[in-house]
């Protein structure tokens, strides 16, 4: 057994593009982290209470402050990722993944260096990146696990006995 668990990189990197990509995670915490409908509280001039219980602003405010942290978070992480020639992971994930251009448009904003293999790896080592400094700041934000996963995954070690 290992001090430290070696990671599956083919998943983990599965994983951040699947995030990025279902309508049920990261799409759902830019729409919902840019919510403009929320209005201040009205009441009711004739002093009747109506029937609705609880209070629908306070409510949405929660909702809206609970994933506009989840969008801060991966803003956060995405600077907190390479920026040089060679691996432009915040360009790359902003282009391919935020931005959801496509690979030869990601390819023409990068320049043209980037050929099938070179630009497959420098996508696969930004989303691999993003995925360790992801983990760290979900932690030091306290976000919740169910808005986003924890992004690296752990080989399992078979015990052959």
């Amino acid at each position: 057994m290992e001090l430290v668990p070696e990671v599956d990189k083919e998943a983990t990197i599965k994983k951040v593009q699947q995030f990025f990509y279902h309508a049920d995670q990261y799409p759902q915490i830019r729409r919902r982290a840019w919510f403009a409908g929320i209005k201040s509280p009205q009441s009711d001039a004739t002093g009747v209470h109506g029937s609705r219980k609880g209070n629908a602003s306070e409510d949405m405010m929660i909702d809206y402050a609970y994933y506009a942290q989840a969008k801060r978070a991966v803003d956060i992480a995405i600077k907190g990722c390479s920026n040089t020639g060679m691996f432009p992971s915040q360009q790359i994930l902003r282009y391919r993944y935020i931005e959801q251009l496509d690979i030869q448009e990601v390819k023409m904003n990068l320049g043209s260096k980037f050929g099938h293999d070179t630009y497959k790896r420098a996508d696969d080592y930004a989303c691999y990146e993003f995925a360790d400094v992801m983990d760290g700041v979900s932690r030091a934000l306290c976000i919740d696990h169910k808005l986003i996963p924890q992004f690296i995954v752990k080989k399992r070690e078979v015990n052959r006995n």
